[in-house]
């Protein structure tokens, strides 16, 4: 390949098509038309000799050799823009750039409004984008650039995957306001204690992406010799919310966001009856962007969003 006939703009156009898998959205995402980059593209594959991106569905997905040139290109481009950067800082207030969240509809609720409150003031260049937490592996999309972030509960991730906590969430129990198993009496607190009896013979909704009906509290229940029905299993949590407010069944749910909707919808709130280690949340972020400063600025401004909420 002759390097000093290549159009390093092309790679541009690579990257956001790995990022975003349709050439529209890979458009929208540079500034490029759709017949744009399609034309880019057609470069590329005559470049590589290869198809670099296959239709599948309604998605374009990479081949072999695209998904080997991510990294390379992805670090290329970081070189050269470090290079023109001249090691000025980021500046927030002009920057042009948008970041991928991977989240759940918690990490929605709680840490966007407070992270764009303070975006729409200090940097309104920047866009964000929040992805569903149930949408492929967090490692092999920060791999492949199609998110930035996740913020997911803290577990143990492998190089290059770098993760730093944000908070810890207790858990809590939440009922309807109106639930005929509950005295009119009994006004519900997070200072509480749910009677125990009545929460292994009550219905549960259980939080889980994938369909389960066991989680950790199943597992505290045994440890003290009992056990609980779980009646439903749902992958969001406003809905697990609005199923509880409506119905029978109660739910083990974050404390933060359990307080925030309760008022909204009509639920008790009390303290679990069981002994559950607190859920420790953490943002995640592929290790490549460790000496981007755009990046470390967003991370900032995510942990303050966290810290926020008390």
């Amino acid at each position: 390949m002759n390097l000093s006939a290549f159009d390093l703009n092309l790679l541009h156009v690579f990257q956001a098509m790995m990022a975003e898998r349709h050439v529209t959205r890979a458009g929208q995402r540079i500034g490029l038309s759709q017949p744009a980059v399609s034309a880019a593209l057609n470069r590329l594959r005559a470049i590589f000799r290869d198809e670099l991106f296959v239709r599948s569905g309604g998605e374009m997905l990479p081949t072999p050799r695209a998904r080997a040139l991510a990294e390379p290109v992805a670090d290329a481009l970081r070189r050269v823009e470090a290079a023109l950067a001249d090691g000025t800082q980021f500046d927030a207030a002009t920057a042009r750039r948008d970041f991928t969240i991977r989240g759940a509809d918690y990490v929605s609720y709680l840490l966007i409004a407070p992270l764009m409150t303070t975006l729409t003031q200090v940097a309104p260049g920047i866009v964000v984008r929040c992805v569903d937490a149930q949408v492929g592996s967090v490692p092999q999309l920060l791999e492949d650039g199609r998110i930035d972030f996740a913020v997911e509960v803290m577990h143990p991730l492998d190089d290059p995957v770098r993760s730093q906590i944000l908070l810890q969430e207790r858990y809590v129990v939440i009922v309807g306001a109106d639930h005929p198993d509950i005295g009119p009496s009994t006004a519900g607190s997070s200072q509480e204690r749910f009677d125990l009896d009545l929460y292994c013979r009550l219905p549960h909704v259980l939080h889980s992406f994938v369909g389960g009906t066991t989680g950790n509290v199943d597992a505290a229940l045994a440890a003290i010799d009992r056990q609980r029905h779980v009646g439903l299993s749902m992958p969001h949590f406003f809905a697990i919310a609005k199923a509880v407010a409506e119905s029978r069944m109660i739910a083990t749910f974050p404390e933060r966001l359990a307080v925030r909707i309760a008022p909204i919808l009509g639920l008790r709130v009390y303290r679990v009856p069981v002994d559950l280690a607190p859920i420790s949340l953490a943002v995640i972020w592929h290790r490549r962007n460790d000496r981007d400063p755009a990046y470390t600025w967003f991370r900032r401004q995510v942990m303050n969003a966290a810290q926020s909420l008390g």
